[in-house]
């Protein structure tokens, strides 16, 4: 059999065994039909039970095995894209990512779209280059299934793979201006849950996916999927989960025009009925966490990863109606060097945010936030820490706060730009163990209303405060240690920039005793380098 220069139907190129019917052949009947239903084939009766599932027309037990199945109609149609929102070992890259990438190269016919000179690519595009290029072993086992797909093979390099009619399939990571020039009749999308959604990143998702669309144009017809066990409620994947095949999901009044032509699947990874996971094996990851595993197998989206911070408890935490709290004295003593406010930053040197904050300890409240603010780069211009620090020290002047708690990120070089400026940076040092402590003071004070945060409404650093402080993620790892940290791509240095203030600032309060009988620690006198510089300048404290 000689590959012909056009388009190869799906439906032949899965019946016939010099092709991709050996492969497709050791796929369960719901990855079977994923495939099927994105090219329009028929469905069996069997398959259409299958096909009522991944429309989410089911009812789950609690491990994400079928109990019960509402038939709906499949009208056959082929797609132009695909989103896939399936648990984890569902072979998402393996059985459908896969096969489609191989069949489109080889089979798809797209050379005739294009310039003889003009380059076609079929890219498989993942978190970094790095995963894309592991998912090439996926590929290769698609390939190694069909005598024809071997033959049709012309070399498979680090840099993708190019096959004897021209087209290439290439390993890449979400960039938009990569894309740009190309002539991309495919992409495939990997794990797109966990790319960059914020619009301020680098690469959000939907910007990638718009540079790609133009990459596209030129083929009839395109293919476009993405898929990805689910990660929080943003992003494009959760953009089309939300509204359903061909909008399917979305108020009858709403414009579908932009869901034309996508298929949308959704399964559990029981329901996908991958062999080589066992009841067994969901029983205990199940019993070992119990919120990892509504994410990564029931293939639910979360409002928060973890859960860390209760969504509820933090609304309450909210001191409504304030944007920023003016300094105020301590109450009775006159003259007291000892800061009544608490200042933490967590610094940055380039394109990175530089936040800061500070708060005090009311005798009522608890621990309440005084003041936010995080520095962004603009774009193209990396961030200047002396600009920051000079920006920071009349608030810190108004607050009479002299020691700032920093981590030890570019310290002495930071300490050395603060102490010009009279500023004095306490180095703490970040471990696993001592962050769980610091988040986990923060959680304490959250759990028992004894924290007062900024208003997010009247404050945008405070919003962005308030949004990394929800996606707090709770992880256990292989050795049963607990992390807390920011899901994926996102930012958490606004959340531990408030969590080591506040744990700083329940220290003091804790251990006064201590701190006035210890020996002199190279903070106090470094405040009183600071104080003597400040008098020789100022004169009396008073003054300053």
């Amino acid at each position: 059999m000689v590959l012909p220069k056009e388009r190869i139907p799906f439906e032949e190129a899965i019946g016939e065994k010099l092709l991709l019917k050996k492969y497709f052949d050791t796929l369960s009947t719901p990855q079977k039909v994923a495939l099927k239903a994105f090219y329009g084939l028929p469905l069996s009766e069997e398959e259409r039970y299958y096909w009522s599932i991944q429309q989410g027309s089911c009812v789950y037990d609690e491990l994400g095995y079928v109990k019960d199945v509402d038939l709906i109609p499949y009208h056959p149609k082929e797609y132009e894209q695909a989103w896939l929102v399936w648990g984890r070992r569902s072979g998402k890259t393996d059985r459908f990512t896969s096969p489609i990438l191989i069949y489109e190269a080889i089979c798809g016919g797209h050379k005739e779209h294009a310039t003889p000179t003009q380059d076609v690519i079929c890219y498989l595009v993942a978190q970094n280059l790095t995963v894309a290029q592991s998912h090439f072993g996926f590929l290769r086992n698609v390939i190694n299934n069909s005598p024809l797909f071997t033959k049709a093979l012309e070399s498979d390099l680090a840099s993708g793979m190019t096959f004897k009619n021209g087209i290439q399939i290439r390993p890449a990571s979400p960039s938009v201006k990569a894309q740009r020039g190309m002539a991309v009749p495919v992409v495939a999308m990997d794990e797109i849950g966990f790319w960059y959604t914020d619009p301020d990143a680098a690469n959000p998702d939907v910007e990638v996916a718009r540079a790609l669309a133009w990459a596209q144009a030129q083929f009839k017809p395109w293919k476009r999927f993405g898929t990805s066990t689910p990660w929080t409620k943003e992003g494009l994947l959760w953009k089309y989960h939300e509204a359903g095949t061909e909008g399917c999901k979305l108020d009858p009044s709403e414009d579908k025009t932009e869901y034309r032509d996508v298929l949308v699947l959704h399964s559990t990874t029981a329901a996908i009925e991958n062999p080589l996971i066992t009841r067994d094996f969901l029983l205990k990851e199940r019993a070992r966490d119990t919120e990892a595993y509504e994410r990564e197998s029931l293939a639910r989206f979360v409002d928060s990863v973890s859960g860390f911070l209760s969504p509820s408890l933090l609304r309450e935490a909210v001191d409504k109606g304030v944007s920023e709290r003016a300094p105020l004295p301590r109450p009775g003593v006159s003259n007291d060097p000892t800061p009544m406010y608490v200042a933490a930053m967590d610094p940055a040197f380039r394109n990175d945010s530089f936040s800061f904050t500070i708060v005090h300890h009311d005798d009522e409240k608890g621990i309440v936030q005084d003041y936010v603010e995080e520095f962004k780069p603009t774009k193209g211009v990396a961030l200047d820490p002396t600009v920051v620090l000079d920006t920071i020290l009349p608030v810190l002047q108004r607050y009479k706060v002299l020691v700032v708690y920093t981590d030890q990120h570019q310290f002495e070089s930071l300490a050395q730009l603060a102490l010009q400026r009279n500023i004095y940076l306490e180095n703490v040092d970040y471990t696993g163990r001592s962050k769980a402590k610091i988040v986990g003071s923060l959680q304490q004070l959250v759990n028992t209303k004894r924290i007062k945060l900024l208003d997010p409404r009247l404050n945008t650093h405070a919003a962005t405060q308030m949004e990394q402080l929800r996606q707090l993620e709770r992880r256990l790892t292989a050795q049963g240690n607990v992390q807390i940290s920011a899901p994926g791509n996102k930012h958490d240095d606004m959340a531990m920039v408030l969590s080591l203030a506040c744990y700083k600032a329940v220290w003091q309060l804790a251990t006064p005793a201590e701190q006035t009988e210890k020996p002199k620690t190279h903070v106090q006198r470094g405040l009183e380098t600071i104080a003597r510089r400040k008098r020789e300048q100022y004169g009396e404290e008073d003054d300053w």
